[in-house]
């Protein structure tokens, strides 16, 4: 990956002033990204000039609420993880934010070192996703590689299969399979 994927960011969206900043600061001190946001409003116009990896929205702040902006937001990123905080939580919330892809949901009050891991974990699994898809589209390109080989360096039809030798043999043997992996990787999509 890049040195600009190497920076996490981390959007906090809070209608209080003060839980917005302490959060900031918590998160800020382990070399990430963090900026804040007033509102659902002010998320979306800050998120369409920079994505983020990490949204820690509360749940009800007037206009759009947390749910609202986790689903305009998941329309155009899958990538982007969420954390729903709220002080009012009922189940039936709890249930739509983990529906829609919440990474994960607190209920106010909460320790910071809670977040704390619960970011960490998120941070763990969108660098797993990142990866996951990077390597794929490398085994993509590598298959696509193989296919444009066997088309343009097919071997004459009177040289015999001994003379390729077991490498030879070996090398086809393992193209076959990784047709296959990429085959089931491709109809899992």
């Amino acid at each position: 990956m890049s040195k600009k994927d190497d920076i996490f960011r981390i959007l906090v969206v809070d209608d209080n002033n003060d839980l917005r900043s302490i959060i900031k600061e918590y998160l800020g001190d382990n070399g990430d990204f963090v900026e804040g946001a007033c509102d659902g409003k002010d998320a979306l116009m800050k998120y369409m000039e920079n994505r983020y990896d990490l949204i820690i929205t509360d749940l009800n702040m007037p206009e759009i609420t947390g749910i609202d902006l986790m689903k305009n937001i998941r329309q155009k990123n899958d990538m982007t993880e969420f954390i729903i905080i709220t002080g009012y939580a009922s189940l039936d919330t709890a249930v739509e934010a983990i529906k829609i892809g919440a990474f994960d949901y607190i209920v106010k009050p909460f320790r910071m070192e809670e977040l704390k891991v619960i970011v960490k974990n998120a941070k763990d699994k969108i660098f797993l996703v990142k990866t996951n898809r990077e390597l794929f589209k490398k085994l993509k390109n590598f298959y696509d590689e193989i296919e444009r080989y066997k088309q343009h360096d097919k071997p004459d039809s009177n040289i015999e299969a001994s003379e390729f030798g077991d490498d030879t043999e070996r090398i086809v043997a393992e193209i076959k399979n990784l047709e296959k992996l990429v085959k089931g990787r491709l109809m899992i999509e």
